[in-house]
Formats: structure tokens, C-alpha cells, sequence
């Protein structure tokens, strides 16, 4: 039996580590060709080894393609070197993303609300814009990384939700746009995963000892943090076949944390 994703054509945002870096390792295992977009070149070549390891050693089914989403010059060329090099695409999975360093709304910033609605949004927004003529071709499928930041009254993040709210609507609303296309549209929501997006805030190890604390007192699945392949697997499921009937789906991926009754989340101070 083919691999599940053989001869398919995947981009990865966000790839050079975290959730992309799973989700890319993921449909390497599964026969794909893959992209890896991120703006780290050296931590690029590291994934870009493991996904050539994981492939058998076929370096020929992988690219790279270093840059700011936030720059148009390097979403285009993130489309136009897939193409160039592959020449289809099947499945776009925007994950790249970005956190405020502002930990409350009287801190917020023009500067901070521009790079994570840019990075979070907008980018997206055009990357998505630019995929669609050659996803037509194919009959592909579109998955968005949002977060169930969206789902949430978050007051220590109040710009990152709001990307993510507006992230998740624009789901529904490419849902409905090319779905006479024969483009499905989805997102996943992760709750909290370990990745490098804290990286960015003040005190990133104290965030995340305050995060893990929370989840572990609040999912419903007591006493387990996510690892990044729950992530990968949902978004591999949206991406296929089995999922063929489904577009305009928000899928959560937080062991039930969003609907446990607590709505605000604020570290400790």
C-alpha cells in the first residue's frame, strides 16, 4: 500500500521547529514532498536533515525556503520555488506564528499589534491568496494553525486572540469562497504545546512553568501536557482524504482545556 501522502505536495510554514517541525516530520514519514518555510536558516537545515533521514534518504522530495512571511517578496517565493521545484501543490498548512512580548493592553504597542497581526493574519491572508490557482489544480486542502486563544478570554494576550479570532472566521469564510474551487479550508486549535513561540516574552521559562501549571489543574485530561504529534496527527487527518467531506472546521487539540469553565488565563504574577 502507498504511503498515505505519497506523491503529495505539502507547505509548512513555521517549520524549523515546534508544531511546523512535527507536522513537517509527520508527512515526510507518510510519503510527502514537502516545503519547510521559516525565518532560523540553521534550524531549517536541522529539519531539513530529519525529514531526509525520516524519507530514507531522499533529499529530492524536500525544499527550503528562509524568510519573514510578513514579506511579500518571501511568500511569493515560497509558492514559486514549490512550483518550480515540484510543480503542484496539494496541501498548504499556515502555521507560522507569533506572540506579543506585552503582557497586558495598557503595555500594547502599534509596533506589537502590527508584527502579530501581520505575522498571524496577514500573511496568511496572502500566502493563502497566492496558493489558491495551483491548489485549484489539485483539488487541495488548506489547514490553519489558530489556537484556542480564540476560544478564550485571554487578557495577558489580548492581540494574539484577536489574530486568532480573526484567523479562525477567515477559516469559515474561505470555507464557503473556494469550496466551488474543490479547496477545503479548515483550522486546527492547539491549547498549549512546549514550542519556541514563547520565546519572545519577558520571562518565557516562567510563562511556561504558569502555562503547564494551568493546563495540568485545569484539562479535563488530568496530569497530561500535549506533545506536538497530537497536534501533527489532527492536522494530517484534515489535510486527507479521510476528512474529504469536511471544510470550514475549527478542531480543537487541547485535551479539553477550552471548555473546562475557566475562561481567563493570566500567569501568576
Amino acid at each position: 500500500m502507498a504511503p498515505q501522502f505519497a506523491n503529495k505536495v505539502v507547505i509548512v510554514t513555521g517549520s524549523s521547529a515546534g508544531l511546523g517541525e512535527a507536522m513537517a516530520i509527520l508527512f515526510a514519514s507518510r510519503g510527502a514532498k514537502v516545503t519547510l518555510c521559516g525565518r532560523d536558516q540553521l534550524r531549517l537545515r536541522a529539519v531539513m536533515d530529519k525529514v531526509v533521514k525520516i524519507s530514507g534518504g531522499h533529499q529530492d522530495r524536500f525544499l527550503t525556503v528562509s524568510g519573514d512571511l510578513k514579506d511579500q517578496k518571501t511568500r511569493k517565493e515560497i509558492i514559486e520555488h514549490t512550483i518550480e521545484k515540484f510543480g503542484r501543490l496539494d496541501i498548504l498548512v499556515a502555521n507560522a506564528g507569533v506572540l506579543s512580548t506585552c503582557s497586558s493592553f495598557m503595555e500594547e504597542t502599534e509596533n506589537e499589534f502590527d508584527t502579530v497581526m501581520n505575522t498571524n493574519l496577514k500573511s496568511v491572508f496572502f500566502l493563502i491568496q497566492q496558493a489558491v490557482p495551483y491548489l485549484e489544480k489539485t483539488k487541495g486542502s488548506i489547514v490553519n494553525i489558530s489556537s484556542i486563544a480564540a476560544l478564550m478570554i485571554m487578557t495577558n494576550a489580548i492581540t494574539y486572540s484577536l489574530s486568532k479570532v480573526a484567523l479562525d472566521h477567515l477559516t469559515k469564510c474561505l470555507a464557503v469562497e473556494l469550496g466551488p474551487k474543490g479547496i477545503r479550508v479548515n483550522s486546527v486549535n492547539p491549547g498549549y504545546f512546549p514550542t519556541l513561540v514563547l520565546r519572545d516574552l519577558k520571562d518565557p521559562e516562567e510563562a511556561q512553568r504558569q502555562i503547564e501549571k494551568a493546563e495540568r489543574h485545569l484539562q479535563p485530561l488530568k496530569g497530561r501536557i500535549g506533545v506536538l504529534d497530537d497536534v501533527a496527527e489532527a492536522v494530517a487527518f484534515l489535510a486527507s482524504q479521510a476528512a474529504g467531506f469536511i471544510t470550514g472546521e475549527l478542531i480543537t487539540v487541547d485535551g479539553g482545556r477550552s471548555f473546562t469553565g475557566t475562561t481567563a488565563w493570566s500567569f501568576e504574577k
